[in-house]
């Protein structure tokens, strides 16, 4: 039979992670990336003798990665020289004392203790029943494409189902409030939903296995940095036979009677295709490169979508050993509530903001010079709203401020390099919708099998990747994206669920 042809708009890790699924069994690849290199979000930054990270810093989930990596038939221990973080990460307030995440169990419930009696059981059976959540998710859920009533209707689902309506409908910030009383307590448990592009007084209360997960099974580092993830896709990809087409940028997607028929470039030449797939930003890529009578979801659908914070970015050259600093540092204010109302309501950079600060050097001495340190600084702000590059500058200064307040440490007399990125710089690089960091938030209606499909409504053969359709923000997330992209394609061979699967990949030649 006649091998058909694929092209994926875009090289992140989404595109790549299908481009190799696909290559493994048996099509012809090809990848068309508008930047000269690989990774999309999940970038290298080498400056001033530091390396940073410029996405991504906290790898979870690593069955996840596991299971991908056996699905190519390799190894995930071979491919990347993981750490696990000890501690896991630690926490600034800005009038108490910090406190630190072990990711040891029996550690972390008599840190809870001592700030709360009685915070140390209840964070025990959080973290019991998010792994609950996690388990069902990972079985039934987040492997789904939710292509038939089966899907929804199998046993355990139907045993567990009272429970996960509960929790979709419940916000995580009340759900964590029936746990613990004290803001410190709450504010651990509720982070993960900023990296969720979404606020814990929205977000839907399933979403508690993530910070369960972090008590559970801990956080890990790649040695290198997370951009060898994207180094070691990229080889096995070419390996198996994957094409890559680099400053490569796509004006159109070209149809042919409402079929897919491949890519037109922005040199002029077109390429034909079999199947397309996009891992370009989901919103540019129905409104932007699709002619309107092709499109499924046009500008109509997306105003009536919630996007994610966008976000000041800072990367920092230090001199200076950074005593009081971990791997990954949280730091959050007192006003938490008013500052994701900041984000998501009145839209308006908040005057105080919650900071993730990344130090991976603590970690990596390769990734800055002897005894200086990379700083990662992430700031969430609004979407959809335009800050130009001064403002950007004294927001900057203005957060490095408050970091020195909150953590004790010399941070601005101490920086010798620094690049910024902000909220404009997420739209014209990646095109994102609403200048998002992320993707669409993951309010209820917005997740799971709510969440954008990846498949064409209109257009046959033409399929979507990545962060903004199923199963939603994340790194782990955007693998499972391959993985229902490839089960659309190979008639759901793979099944819904985390197996142990045959890893010599099949497909069905239409």
């Amino acid at each position: 039979m006649k091998q058909q042809k694929v092209v994926i708009i875009g090289a992140g890790i989404g595109g790549m992670a299908t481009a190799n699924l696909l290559a493994k069994a048996g099509y012809e690849v090809h990848v068309y990336e508008k930047d000269s290199m690989p990774g999309g979000r999940i970038g290298l930054l080498a400056k001033d003798g530091y390396r940073f990270d410029t996405g991504p810093s906290w790898y979870l989930m690593p069955e996840v990665f596991a299971h991908h990596y056996e699905l190519l038939g390799e190894s995930v221990d071979k491919q990347l020289d993981l750490i696990r973080l000890d501690p896991a990460y630690k926490v600034f307030f800005e009038n108490q004392p910090a406190l630190t995440v072990t990711s040891d169990l029996e550690k972390d419930i008599k840190m809870f203790d001592s700030i709360e009696s009685g915070a140390g059981k209840s964070l025990r059976i959080y973290v019991k029943r998010g792994s609950t959540i996690y388990d069902l998710s990972l079985k039934h859920f987040l492997y789904s494409n939710f292509t038939s009533l089966h899907d929804f209707l199998k046993l355990e689902v139907i045993r567990n189902g009272f429970m996960m309506l509960k929790l979709a409908f419940l916000p995580i910030d009340r759900y964590v409030r029936s746990f613990v009383d004290d803001l410190r307590l709450k504010q651990i448990l509720e982070y993960p939903m900023v990296f969720l592009g979404t606020s814990p007084f929205t977000a839907p209360s399933i979403y508690s296995l993530m910070s369960a997960l972090d008590f559970k099974e801990g956080v890990y580092y790649p040695m290198g940095g997370m951009y060898t993830i994207i180094t070691s896709f990229e080889n096995i990809g070419r390996s198996l036979g994957v094409n890559y087409h680099y400053n490569s940028s796509i004006t159109n997607i070209t149809t042919n009677n409402k079929q897919v028929a491949g890519i037109k470039l922005a040199s002029g030449e077109t390429v034909s295709a079999d199947i397309v797939i996009s891992n370009s930003d989901l919103h540019y890529t129905e409104t932007n490169l699709l002619k309107p009578e092709d499109q499924s979801y046009p500008e109509s659908y997306w105003n009536k979508k919630q996007a994610g914070p966008s976000a000041l970015l800072m990367y920092l050259g230090v001199k200076d050993e950074l005593k009081k600093l971990k791997h990954h540092n949280l730091l959050f204010v007192e006003l938490w509530k008013e500052n994701f109302e900041a984000i998501y309501g009145t839209k308006n950079p908040p005057e105080k903001a919650s900071i993730y600060i990344g130090v991976s050097s603590k970690s990596d001495s390769a990734m800055a010079p002897a005894g200086d340190h990379n700083v990662f600084v992430l700031v969430p702000l609004p979407s959809g709203i335009d800050i130009d590059e001064p403002e950007v500058e004294r927001l900057a200064d203005h957060y490095i401020t408050q970091i020195e307040k909150m953590t004790g440490i010399k941070l601005k007399s101490n920086i010798v390099s620094q690049t910024l990125f902000g909220p404009n710089d997420f739209k014209t690089k990646f095109f994102s919708w609403e200048s998002s960091m992320l993707g669409p938030s993951h309010l209820l209606r917005q997740s799971a099998f709510l969440r954008t499909p990846n498949k064409s409504k209109k257009v046959k053969n033409l399929y979507y990747v990545g962060a903004g359709t199923t199963p939603g923000i994340g790194l782990p997330m955007c693998l499972i994206s391959a993985e229902l992209v490839y089960k659309r394609l190979s008639g759901d061979m793979l099944g819904g669920q985390v197996i142990a699967i045959n890893s010599s990949l099949g497909h069905k030649n239409d």
